[in-house]
């Protein structure tokens, strides 16, 4: 073989395997490139399930939930960027969004903030893959909330606002319910209105509880405000205001007396005390529609005369209200104190069938939300409610909820009492007396209330 033949086969060699590490390496790259093109990003992936999940509390001023205020802000990347691991840690365990009822509702309330496994995962490794910015031209348009054109009222620009009387909690003051009222006047209320919105906006994360009633003008004030055909609601720390379903409103005298029911709990000691001037916001029916609207009710299915043993880790308590004619239920609110666990609804109807309303299998007294139904949830005459709810006395949660598990609990006020009280509201077909609804008798077509 010749000099110059094995010089061409040396160079077709060589040559050959140049072309063949070559074509590795862009096989490599290409592969490199795709995985880089499948980790998600910021602006592309990861900034509209915060718009949609996580902004209405994760921003400045955040929507209006009972007081509650989210430790950080998440509407931008700079926001977001060092928090990517704790988010990704919150989601994947499904703390965050926070939202407590189980699957058997799934789809049938407002506000509900649920994460599917393709949405966790977007979480999860978005920080595992060093949480890049991406590209700032794939973001979406920034979320419009309704606070940043209503002066900070979530349900929009209320038609009337009611400030209870400025009332300052004093630094030796740990836990205490005090209750004011507010009269208005032939100029603010001239004549009875319909209410189609109330957004309660507290004074800040002291406020344990805030109720309140719309009683006729220079009537009594019941003690607490929240029950009876005159209360406008209660919201705490997690539960939001409402707005109700269209047909729907509650009925407000003229010059209506506001009774405001407060309850504050903080650590006592110097420079604690806090100034607090909580206020309603009242959305009005338009009065054409008066006649064709059916009045809301809210009132709780509770139990007052429980007792929880000392050192006790599972206790359940249990009430019930029978519907003597068919209802529309428009929202559920458990509400309870510290050794809260679970809380649950039922619906027994007349035939014995019983259907699950609502499963919290992990209540949380710090995050209390409003459970509203996006379609009112009607039931027929003579359907029983069931609440029962679950508590835990032991010296484990004592320890870290704050309270002597030494002692027998009972109802009571204070944040270390305990609460059974299951809210409703509801929307009756037809007008019953106070007797009827307490015992559950249907009224003959001629009764009248």
């Amino acid at each position: 073989m010749s000099t110059a033949t094995l010089l061409r086969r040396s160079f077709h060699l060589a040559a050959s395997r140049t072309l063949l590490a070559t074509a590795i390496a862009l096989l490599a790259s290409a592969a490199l490139a795709g995985a880089t093109d499948a980790t998600p990003t910021f602006y592309a992936d990861v900034l509209p399930l915060l718009q949609e999940n996580c902004q209405t509390c994760h921003r400045p001023a955040g929507e209006n939930i009972g007081g509650m205020i989210a430790p950080m802000q998440l509407m931008t990347y700079e926001d977001a960027r060092p928090w990517a691991r704790s988010i990704a840690k919150a989601v994947q365990a499904r703390d965050m969004p926070p939202w407590f009822a189980t699957e058997a509702t799934r789809g049938q309330f407002h506000h509900e903030r649920v994460l599917s496994d393709e949405q966790i995962a977007t979480f999860v490794d978005w920080a595992r893959g060093g949480a890049l910015a991406g590209d700032p031209e794939q973001a979406p348009a920034p979320k419009q909330f309704v606070e940043e054109g209503s002066g900070g009222w979530s349900l929009g620009t209320p038609d009337l606002v009611v400030p209870m009387p400025r009332y300052f909690v004093a630094d030796e003051i740990a836990d205490i319910n005090i209750n004011f009222t507010t009269q208005l006047t032939a100029e603010q209320l001239p004549e009875e209105v319909w209410v189609r919105g109330v957004e309660f906006r507290v004074g800040g994360v002291n406020v344990h509880h805030m109720c309140a009633s719309a009683n006729e003008k220079g009537a009594q004030v019941q003690a607490l405000g929240k029950f009876g055909g005159n209360s406008l609601g209660c919201i705490a720390l997690g539960a939001e205001s409402q707005m109700f379903p269209d047909g729907y409103a509650m009925r407000m005298p003229a010059e209506a007396k506001i009774g405001f029911s407060m309850h504050y709990n903080k650590e006592p000691g110097e420079g604690s005390g806090f100034w607090d001037q909580s206020e309603i916001g009242f959305h009005f029916a338009d009065p054409s529609e008066a006649a064709q609207l059916r009045e809301i009710l809210y009132a709780p299915i509770g139990n007052i005369t429980f007792e929880i043993p000392p050192g006790v880790e599972r206790w359940k308590v249990g009430s019930a209200q029978v519907f003597p004619v068919e209802t529309d239920l428009l929202a559920l609110w458990p509400h309870a104190h510290l050794r809260a666990v679970a809380a649950r609804y039922e619906a027994v109807y007349p035939d014995g069938s019983r259907e699950l309303l609502l499963d919290v299998p992990e209540y949380d007294q710090e995050w209390q939300t409003t459970y509203q139904y996006k379609q009112p949830k009607r039931i027929p005459a003579g359907t029983r409610v069931e609440v029962t709810m679950w508590y835990e006395n032991s010296p484990q949660r004592a320890a870290e909820r704050g309270f002597d598990s030494a002692d027998a609990t009972i109802n009571g006020t204070a944040t270390t009492d305990e609460m059974m009280l299951g809210f409703v509201n509801y929307s009756l077909s037809r007008p019953v007396s106070e007797l009827q609804m307490v015992y559950g008798i249907e009224p003959e077509p001629s009764d009248a209330p």
